[in-house]
């Protein structure tokens, strides 16, 4: 499931990037996204509703005022459920669009309608009026019915048994059989305002999923280590694992808030300096300077975990922009300074991309999905790189 987050702002922007996300992720993928489409600070639409059941995309789309993070919550709810329980759940909405054809469903109704499926009941197969009489006669499910004799019974009309049974239940047929309401809906888990507390999988700057190297374990164990972790964490971790020793541990998986970092870092990564690194990231003052040292790592397009390390220590060395939304917007900004008008006939051939990107690189920035990058004058101090060889500078 996905889907595409375009910033109020910057929407009508030369060569402004709109940012797909596969749902449903974690707070910090949410976080990642919404800072890619430059929108912490202002509104966002959220559209295209790829590879969602038809019917919650069309239910998505017409629903108001919706967040990034309720779509995402509804999204966890979505992915659990089976084949029958998305079928209630599309009958359900179904009756509530055909009792209230001129209002849309809030993400509130989606929600808390996704938590209530136990409150319907479907009878697979049921199509019309005729099934569903002849199986309340068969069955006896109406008490009325239990109370006849069997020759009134055998001169019932199933049709209009049924006709008087869905009328009762105020029931639907759908493709899959018949669906009505079993018992009252339960306590309301959303309010409208405050989402739930959501578990995720992993809750570290870095996640990492470890094995011993020397031995095989049980392919159902899986071992997360959190990171930042004390000593405490990671020793219990070592003791899970049967050893005192961290460099008899390699990392099969990570998981993290950068996520060029799960992307690079190999899975013989020093997992001491690891801690270091994301104890350094917990200790940012804001979520601007962990979008700058994002840029800037995509600008270095550099992964040795010494070098991140050193990085994180000097990003006084970079300074950073997140008002250049691409090479297209830095052309036109360019043409405007000089006094142009970008949108006039003069233009419409002309390579606002191929020149901005030019502009840029003549002068030092380089643009990245968070905002553009340029190295200052600052001297870059190295604390785990090694120096330079002779006749070596650092860039």
């Amino acid at each position: 499931m996905q889907v595409t987050i375009t910033a109020d702002e910057y929407k009508d922007c030369r060569g402004y990037s709109d940012v797909e996300l596969e749902l449903p992720t974690d707070r910090f993928s949410l976080a990642d996204a919404l800072e890619r489409a430059r929108v912490p600070d202002g509104g966002y639409e959220l559209h295209s509703f790829y590879d969602w059941p038809e019917f919650i995309k069309y239910a998505l789309t017409r629903a108001e005022n919706k967040t990034l993070e309720e779509v995402n919550f509804l999204a966890h709810k979505v992915s659990e459920m089976d084949t029958d329980q998305l079928h209630i759940y599309e009958g359900i909405l179904k009756l509530r669009f055909d009792s209230d054809i001129d209002h849309p469903m809030s993400m509130k109704e989606l929600i808390n309608t996704a938590y209530n499926l136990k409150c319907f009941e479907l009878y697979p197969g049921v199509t019309d009026y005729q099934e569903l009489g002849e199986i309340c006669i068969q069955n006896e499910i109406m008490d009325w019915i239990k109370k006849l004799p069997d020759e009134i019974v055998e001169m019932l009309d199933p049709e209009k048994v049924g006709t008087s049974v869905c009328r009762d239940d105020q029931g639907i047929f759908i493709r899959e059989g018949y669906l009505f309401r079993s018992a009252p809906d339960g306590p309301e888990i959303y309010d409208g305002i405050h989402l739930p507390d959501q578990e995720y999988h992993h809750g570290g700057i870095i996640s990492l999923r470890l094995e011993r190297k020397d031995i095989f374990l049980d392919a159902n164990t899986e071992v997360w280590l959190e990171l930042p972790a004390d000593r405490q964490k990671i020793h219990q971790v070592l003791d899970f694992l049967g050893t005192s020793d961290l460099d008899v541990c390699m990392i099969v998986e990570m998981e993290s808030i950068v996520p060029a970092m799960k992307d690079h870092l190999t899975g013989y990564e020093d997992i001491e300096k690891l801690n270091t690194l994301t104890e350094r990231i917990a200790a940012f003052p804001d979520s601007r300077t962990l979008a700058k040292y994002k840029a800037i790592l995509m600008m270095e397009d550099c992964y040795d975990l010494d070098m991140v390390l050193d990085i994180i220590n000097n990003l006084d060395c970079y300074d950073f922009d997140t008002q250049i939304m691409s090479p297209g917007h830095y052309a036109e900004y360019i043409l405007k300074e000089a006094g142009f008008d970008p949108d006039d006939p003069a233009f419409c051939g002309f390579d606002f991309y191929d020149y901005g990107e030019r502009q840029l690189q003549g002068s030092g920035y380089v643009a990245t999905a968070y905002g553009t990058v340029i190295r200052n004058d600052l001297p870059f101090i190295l604390e785990y790189t090694k120096p330079p060889e002779q006749g070596m500078t650092m860039q």
